[in-house]
């Protein structure tokens, strides 16, 4: 099988339909699979998705357990060669993900791949950055909120970069397996940064891809002024730092979170 598909739903009945429909448009001539994680949606997601025309393997879990041990569960029961991970609130706008596929099939060497982002009016959307140090985690403070974990510049041919969102990542199968999926530590946001740096750490590069277009029409719904989200963010910042940053650089960023950052910046997490 050419490529598996996993869309992680929470409370997505605004989109998932017409997420799944590009879809099928986008994969079908390649031989392809499609699962869907859904992480206790009480609206009418699943319905939706049960009423579906597409061909689907349908996961629901009693509880959110969060987008790393969600997407894992659709990835281990995954059988393609290539894997695409995609959030509900998308639509593919490229008429094929072949030229991807064919893309990454003649180059061993990329292990992961992302596409060119677009917000719902066709304006470009950040979707790749540098991997984050105590340095550029503190200076990008001064720029406005959706740019301080992206690169801003560069967005027009086809590079390697050192990571691209999971909101739309084509990841090798077999490296998956090698690096153990996604660490489900996370649980929202930075476990796509930190799966890139582990397959960089493996000798494999990550490539943007901008050929293939996708519209990604509410990138910041779950983070914009709700505290609770802005928490895990935190969370999942300092543990990416704990993880793979000096302990002097986590102490000090750790200090900052707590004294400055959830004081004067409780909805607005520095990301």
């Amino acid at each position: 099988m050419d490529l598996s598909v996993v869309v992680v739903t929470y409370n997505s009945e605004k989109y998932v339909h017409n997420c799944l429909s590009s879809i099928g448009r986008a994969a079908r001539n390649l031989d392809h699979e499609l699962w869907v994680v859904d992480n206790h949606s009480t609206d009418r997601t699943l319905e939706i998705l049960r009423r579906s025309p597409d061909s689907l393997g349908l996961i629901k879990n009693r509880e959110n357990v969060g987008f790393a041990r969600a997407v894992n569960q659709g990835l281990r029961r995954s059988s393609g060669d290539f894997c695409l991970l995609i959030n509900p609130d998308s639509a593919i706008h490229s008429d094929s993900l072949e030229p991807l596929i064919h893309f990454m099939r003649s180059r061993p060497q990329i292990g992961v791949c992302g596409c060119k982002l677009c917000n719902h009016d066709g304006s470009l959307q950040y979707s790749k950055g540098s991997f984050p140090t105590l340095f550029s985690t503190l200076w990008r403070i001064i720029l406005p909120g959706r740019m301080r974990k992206y690169h801003f510049l560069g967005y027009n041919g086809i590079h390697t970069c050192d990571w691209v969102t999971g909101a739309f990542m084509v990841i090798r199968k077999p490296l998956l397996e090698k690096l153990g999926y996604f660490d489900e530590n996370y649980f929202i946001y930075y476990e796509d940064v930190d799966f890139c740096l582990k397959a960089r750490k493996a000798g494999v590069e990550t490539c943007y891809f901008p050929p293939v277009i996708t519209y990604h029409f509410n990138p910041h719904a779950l983070s914009n002024g709700n505290p609770g989200v802005a928490r895990e963010i935190r969370k999942s910042r300092l543990y990416y730092f704990q993880k793979n940053q000096t302990r002097i650089s986590h102490s000090i960023l750790s200090f900052l979170t707590r004294h400055v950052e959830e004081r004067f910046f409780e909805g607005n997490p520095l990301v």
